[in-house]
């Protein structure tokens, strides 16, 4: 389904298609970039796309064709009299990966409802029965950005310069979600994700692409991302990222494609509770 069933016919590139495509994005994302301020697009004039209740359901693929598990995303009710939101991911991979991978994990961003920048980011996770813990506090804003990690039962602190806004795993999917994006827009953040600090830079496909999932055929605006990690060494490649988010009123995240370390790893929304305008 990694090959076939993103955009009815394969937009969804392949690894070695994808690593030509990393040059060029990043070349004219660089270009794009030089020749304005980057930021994040700004969020869409007038009600959120999205509302507590939410919850959105994705398979997971691996390679392109094996089963590797399921995602979910939901929106929390408010705390604090409304004025944090609690975005929620949950992911577990199915026994039929159990020799590659075995995960389950659980991510939980606290944001405020005015603005969409998250306040605290947390990760938790079992990946191959080691229990790791990811935390950072994002709010005030500050020149750098402090995750404290757990793993194995130790401890540790990493700082990181900030370079712009910052976002987190879950957080992202809803601030783009309510974005309000255009064919050939370039942008960039920050990211904390998978226990790291990322640079991301982002364009969005000039053209509209049509998406084949469980819930239809759905037109959709593809977002290609390439994330630097922070303080890595020169040279290292980069993260691609593609998104797919729907152009209807409740501009669902239909699909998006990645790299992990067992190799390329797709997600497809298979089924919606609680959705606006549908």
């Amino acid at each position: 389904m990694y090959a076939r069933g993103l955009a009815g016919g394969g937009v969804a590139p392949r690894p070695r298609r994808a690593m030509l495509h990393c040059v060029t994005l990043a070349a004219l994302t660089a270009l794009a970039l030089a020749a304005r301020p980057c930021g994040l697009p700004p969020v869409a004039p007038g009600p959120l796309p999205w509302t507590g209740g939410e919850a959105l359901t994705y398979d997971l693929e691996l390679l392109g064709a094996v089963k590797a598990g399921t995602l979910e995303l939901a929106v929390e009710p408010p705390l604090s009299g409304g004025r944090i939101v609690p975005l929620k991911a949950r992911a577990k991979t199915d026994s039929s990966i159990a020799n590659l991978k075995r995960i389950a994990a659980v991510a939980l961003s606290w944001v405020d409802p005015a603005t969409l920048r998250p306040e605290r980011y947390r990760e938790e996770a079992q990946e191959n029965g080691v229990h790791k813990i990811g935390d950072a506090r994002l709010a005030p804003p500050s020149p750098q950005v402090t995750i404290a990690y757990e793993s194995r039962g130790k401890r540790s602190v990493a700082t990181y310069a900030r370079q712009g806004e910052v976002l987190d795993a879950v957080s992202t999917v809803y601030r783009l979600r309510a974005a309000r994006l255009a064919p050939g827009d370039a942008f960039c953040f920050d990211l904390v994700a998978r226990g790291r600090y990322w640079h991301v830079q982002a364009t969005v496909a000039r053209r509209p692409e049509k998406v084949q999932t469980p819930l239809g055929r759905l037109e959709t605006l593809r977002i290609d991302a390439s994330a630097h990690p922070a303080n890595a060494p020169p040279g290292t490649a980069p993260t691609e990222v593609h998104l797919w988010i729907s152009t209807d009123p409740a501009r669902l995240l239909v699909a998006a494609v990645g790299e992990v370390d067992a190799g390329p790893v797709s997600a497809t929304l298979v089924r919606t509770r609680g959705t606006r305008h549908r």
